[in-house]
């Protein structure tokens, strides 16, 4: 027969894995990994001391080209008003085959912004 603290420990060991009231399991299944691979990710300020560890860093100004976040904090907007000008082709991009980002010249967000400049 087994102990009362072995008993104990399979019972918490099903509860772990016990879907909640409510949750679809596929669900709960997907939100475990998701977990999983949060905890297995670095924090920010270990990459940072990484970087400063002897390897040269990429200075983020020499950038030409920009990712659609990164264009839009350039142009301090948000990412989907930045698509909805590409859409309605004020600011041109570059488009890749399909799985790559769009990528924006700078050259061609600061016309965007000369070209929006006004003076009172």
């Amino acid at each position: 027969m087994m102990s009362t603290k072995a008993n104990f420990g399979a019972i918490a060991k099903h509860e772990e894995d016990a879907v909640p009231q409510g949750m679809f399991p596929d669900t709960y299944r997907l939100y475990k990994l998701d977990v999983a691979r949060l905890l297995r990710q670095s924090h920010p300020s270990e990459k940072r001391k990484q970087n400063c560890a002897g390897r040269k860093r990429r200075s983020t100004d020499a950038k030409r080209l920009l990712r659609t976040q990164a264009a839009a904090e350039y142009l301090s907007i948000s990412a989907w008003r930045l698509r909805n000008l590409v859409q309605a082709g004020e600011i041109p991009c570059i488009l890749g085959d399909g799985t790559t980002p769009w990528l924006f010249d700078r050259r061609d967000l600061d016309s965007w912004i000369d070209r929006w400049k006004q003076t009172l």
